[in-house]
C-alpha cells in the first residue's frame, strides 16, 4: 500500500527538530501545518504511521505532552523545539541550539552519517560509532556543551527508534537512500515498510541497551 501523500512544509506550517515527527506531518498522519494536535491525534499518528502498539504510542506521547507543559492542552512541534527538554546536544542531524539550527536538518551531518554505512547500509555499528564522533565535535565546539545521562539516554534512545521502526522490515538495518531520503526530505521512501506487527516499548528498550554495549565496544581508544 503507497504511504499518504508526501508534502513539504509550507510557509506557515512548524516543525520540530524529530525528523519522525516532521514526517508524519509531511505525509499527513498529523496535522500537515504542524499545529494544535491532542495526545489522541498523536497516539493515532504514531500508530498508523509507524505501527507502534497502542500503549507504546500512548506512553511516548504522554511523556512528550508531560515534558512540555500541555497535559490537558493541544501541542504544535514548534513546542518541541524548546533546547534541553527532548531537544538535546550532540544530536545526529541537527547542530547544537548554541552554535546553530537545532530545527532544521544539517545536510552536511546527514552525510556524514551515510559515510558510516556498512554494505550500503545503517546499522547498529554505522550509529554507535557516529555517536562518539558528534559527542566530539560538541565538545569542542560548543562552550556550553552538556550531555549528562539524560542526554545519553535520549541520544540512544532515538537511535533505537529509528532502526527498529525504520529498519523493521529490514533486519533492523536501513537501506543508504532510505535513510537520505528520511533524513533530508523527513519522507517515507516509496520501498519502506512498517513492521507487519506493533512494536512495543521493551524491543526499543532492549535494542537501546545492544546500542550502548555497541558503543562501548567501538569507543576510540
Amino acid at each position: 500500500m503507497p504511504h499518504p501523500e508526501y508534502k513539504p512544509p509550507g510557509e506557515n506550517d512548524v516543525r520540530s527538530p524529530c525528523p519522525a515527527l516532521n514526517c508524519l506531518a509531511n505525509h499527513g498522519f498529523l496535522p500537515r501545518s504542524g499545529k494544535d494536535f491532542s495526545m489522541s491525534e498523536l497516539i493515532d499518528a504514531l500508530k498508523k504511521g509507524f505501527n507502534l502498539s497502542g500503549a507504546f504510542a500512548s506512553m511516548q506521547a504522554l511523556t512528550a505532552f508531560t515534558m512540555y507543559g500541555k497535559l490537558f492542552q493541544k501541542i504544535s512541534l514548534s513546542d518541541l523545539q524548546r533546547h534541553g527538554v527532548l531537544e538535546h546536544d550532540a544530536s545526529l542531524t541537527r547542530q547544537d541550539a548554541a552554535i546553530g539550527d537545532h530545527v532544521k536538518v544539517d545536510n552536511a551531518l546527514v552525510d556524514l552519517l551515510l559515510t558510516y554505512k556498512v554494505n550500503e547500509k545503517i546499522n547498529i555499528e554505522s550509529l554507535a560509532k557516529l555517536h562518539h564522533v558528534r559527542y566530539a565535535d560538541s565538545k569542542e565546539r560548543n562552550k556550553d556543551f552538556y550531555y549528562g545521562w539524560r542526554q545519553k539516554s535520549l541520544s540512544f534512545g532515538e537511535s533505537s527508534l529509528l532502526l527498529c521502526i525504520i529498519g523493521a522490515a529490514t533486519n533492523k538495518e536501513i537501506d543508504t537512500k532510505v535513510a537520505e531520503i528520511l533524513f533530508k526530505k523527513e519522507k517515507l521512501a516509496d520501498e519502506w515498510k512498517a513492521s507487519e506487527t506493533p512494536i512495543g516499548f521493551f524491543e526499543i528498550l532492549n535494542y537501546q541497551k545492544e546500542i550502548e554495549k555497541k558503543a562501548e565496544e567501538v569507543k576510540p581508544k
